[in-house]
């Protein structure tokens, strides 16, 4: 198969990586992409911010036979329609379908309209509005959550207990580069339980579970600081019940699906379900997103044994894959197939409100993800850039993440914070959290 991966980032990284493992890969292009993918996929000669229907064109001319689209914000403007209409299947949604992650208050409306567990809400228009349902939700059940209806990079989200954390998340929400995405939004009720993400592939001739991660979106160890796109996570989920990805299917993603076709919309890609967890309630949908997380992405591919690449075909209906096999329906607990792995993001100083790169550090290109698949630990390069003689300088923002798998946490974690200290020694000016998989390793060894 000839693929065309778009992004740039962390994510598409690992995408690159997966998509090459593959034995139906014959060749990968992505758009735009950056410099450590250059020995997994080769750059379209297009610029990033060029039309849909100049890559579209590119992507005809060299018989692309698949698209896989990284991130949410391409698709939110109609990345996978523009090639639909030129017959080339994309592995995420459609513009209709992705409003589950561009607009918030679209997702709380057709949850609630299809019964599916979540938060009490209510939308608001305007900084005066949103600030009195805080207030009183706040007086009336102890804490509030503030949710910027549009794309927030992730860090459109504030968990508040007091008046000033509410006052802290509205100057950020209204008076800042938010403020287009905060045109609407969503104050809900604070869930409790533990907090994991889960992922399906989905399509007219598949449906099966990727499996579940738990994300870290706190900026400091202990869950302080401001949320962020995620400082990093661990796979597979231990104290999740056996049945949860059939508990999930059922009362969230099939009366999902239900509701957009009712509305005339179908589901192609993958879906990240964001939950909330107590034994309970069971499952409670915190958000959705339209496509892997990021570092999500990153760690459950190298978890993985499965090919992804025979999986998103079969997803999208892929004839020469598909055949004339029957449909690709699994639901059991995805963990079978997933290795103990930990994931922790490295950014710049300035993050997550920042734009500057601070110190850059110069990195050895080895030490980053190439074509081989037999390494215990690796990294996958956001923000990065050649710095001569075989080296990437890094830049702003989550520049990159550490990944690391073992025959437990603790193994996983020792070899990926052994790479991290590496790292640090050549990069002075980056942070990171210190406690990623620290309790799921310690219940592990308890257990």
């Amino acid at each position: 198969m000839r693929v065309l991966l778009v992004g740039k980032g962390g994510r598409e990284h690992a995408l690159a990586w997966k998509l090459n493992q593959s034995k139906l890969l014959t060749s990968l292009y992505v758009w735009p992409g950056h410099v450590a993918m250059a020995g997994l996929a080769e750059r379209l000669p297009l610029p990033g911010e060029a039309a849909f229907e100049q890559v579209v064109a590119a992507a005809k001319e060299l018989a692309i036979d698949l698209v896989v689209c990284g991130p949410e914000a391409p698709l939110s403007l109609g990345l996978a329609d523009a090639f639909a209409s030129a017959g080339i299947p994309t592995f995420g949604p459609k513009q209709g379908p992705a409003q589950l992650e561009a607009s918030k208050a679209f997702a709380k409306e057709l949850m609630a309209k299809a019964q599916i567990p979540t938060a009490a809400y209510v939308v608001c228009q305007g900084e005066r509005e949103c600030r009195q349902q805080a207030m009183a939700m706040l007086e009336r059940t102890g804490g509030v959550v503030l949710k910027a209806s549009g794309l927030a990079s992730g860090k459109g989200v504030f968990v508040c207990t007091d008046t000033a954390a509410v006052e802290a998340g509205l100057d950020r929400l209204y008076h800042s580069d938010m403020s287009l995405a905060a045109a609407s939004v969503v104050v809900e009720e604070v869930l409790h339980g533990r907090e994991c993400s889960f992922f399906a592939w989905l399509g007219p001739k598949s449906r099966f579970s990727l499996g579940f991660a738990v994300d870290y979106k706190r900026l400091s160890d202990g869950d302080q600081g401001p949320n962020t796109g995620g400082m990093g996570c661990y796979t597979p989920v231990p104290w999740l019940p056996a049945d949860a990805a059939e508990q999930v299917h059922a009362v969230v993603i099939e009366p999902l699906l239900q509701a957009l076709a009712a509305q005339g919309m179908d589901y192609q890609g993958c879906l990240y379900v964001g939950l909330m967890w107590s034994k309970a309630v069971g499952p409670q949908v915190v958000e959705f997103n339209v496509r892997l997380g990021d570092p999500e992405c990153q760690v459950l591919a190298f978890a993985d044994d499965r090919d992804w690449l025979e999986l998103i075909a079969r997803a999208c209906g892929v004839s020469s894959v598909v055949g004339a096999r029957h449909p690709l329906v699994e639901l059991e607990a995805p963990s079978q197939h997933l290795h103990h792995t930990v994931a922790v993001v490295m950014a710049a100083s300035s993050y997550p409100y920042g734009t500057s790169a601070g110190v850059a550090g110069k990195l050895p290109s080895e030490w980053f993800a190439g074509s081989s698949s037999a390494a215990e630990v690796t990294a996958f390069a956001g923000s990065v850039q050649s710095g001569g003689q075989g080296a990437l300088l890094t830049g702003a923002g989550r520049t990159l993440t550490v990944v690391a798998r073992g025959k437990g946490f603790h193994e996983a974690r020792q070899r990926a914070y052994a790479r991290v200290e590496a790292i640090a020694a050549n990069w002075s000016g980056a942070q990171w959290r210190r406690d990623i998989g620290l309790s799921v390793a310690n219940e592990q060894e308890r257990a």
